[in-house]
């Protein structure tokens, strides 16, 4: 026994045993709680990549990593390993010879899962009907997913029924389709790329472009006359049109497209039948949000 200072008996203090130690994590304040959220826990790094997706969604062409940075007001040092990360997931595109970053393919593979369930077809159907009606031509609508146009909803007036097949879900070549290319409307030399690659474009009929740089010709071509044209290119016997539906960001998600049976109408029936089209794909994008007075932002 040891004895204090004024001669009073006391135990000796001992360290306690390892086993007598709580070892229960005590629950942190709420103030520490904060401090770690805001220092890049999960949570605040999966708010940072969809602010980067967001950001991405809105540009129509490929940014610079300081300017995510910078109106996103992340650091740049997380700015890019977030980038990084989420290019090898396929979120997002790197483009070496800009030097810029775009959506990937599962970025756009995501938004086509979304537009191929209700919204699409909630704000399309009656619109199919209804052009179906006043043109003769089947009807379609159809999103991206990858270099395949496919189709989500359709509608076949009765005079068509013998030769249009176009049924939701059926997957067509993106290049050698009007649908498909309304659909690619838009996008890049960098984008076609990174979609393709830089090998041929395959033509089993010897029809359509043979390259992305034919392909983004054509696709230019019909941006500027408001919708794309593919006569025959898949030797099916159907001349069809497209007309590109946009987001409330100005993206071309969907595609609106109209099929005549060998010839497309000629003179004045020709001309009611594309501005129905293109009075068609204007509704669905502004009951999709789109306003044409707010243009897209410039990458």
């Amino acid at each position: 026994m040891a004895t204090n200072g004024s001669g009073r008996r006391g135990s000796a203090r001992t360290r306690p045993s390892p086993a007598a130690v709580d070892t229960t994590p005590s629950t942190p304040s709420r103030r520490a709680s904060r401090a770690v959220t805001a220092e890049g826990t999960p949570d605040t790094s999966a708010r940072r990549v969809l602010t980067i997706l967001r950001y991405l969604a809105q540009h129509q062409r490929p940014v610079l990593a300081s300017a995510i940075a910078r109106d996103c007001h992340f650091p740049r040092s997380s700015t890019y390993r977030l980038l990084h990360v989420m290019e090898e997931e396929r979120f997002v595109t790197y483009y070496p010879d800009e030097g810029r970053w775009g959506l990937g393919l599962s970025s756009y593979e995501l938004g086509t899962g979304y537009l191929l369930s209700d919204p699409l077809a909630r704000q399309s159907m009656s619109i199919l009907v209804a052009l179906a009606a006043q043109t003769g031509a089947f009807m379609a609508i159809g999103v991206l997913d990858g270099t395949d146009a496919i189709v989500s909803r359709a509608h076949h007036p009765e005079s068509t029924t013998a030769w249009a097949d176009f049924e939701p879900g059926l997957r067509y070549p993106a290049h050698l389709t009007a649908m498909g290319r309304a659909l690619l409307i838009g996008r890049s030399r960098g984008d076609l790329i990174a979609l393709y690659g830089d090998r041929p474009l395959s033509r089993p009929n010897d029809k359509g472009p043979g390259t992305v740089d034919e392909l983004l010709e054509q696709l230019r071509e019909a941006e500027e006359r408001g919708y794309a044209e593919s006569p025959i290119d898949l030797a099916d016997g159907i001349w069809a049109f497209a007309a590109p539906v946009r987001s409330a960001a100005g993206r071309v998600v969907a595609a609106l497209t109209a099929g005549f049976l060998n010839e497309p109408p000629t003179g004045a029936a020709f001309d009611t039948a594309m501005a129905a089209l293109l009075s068609g794909a204007a509704e669905i994008s502004s009951r999709l949000g789109y306003r044409p007075c707010d243009p897209p932002v410039a990458g």
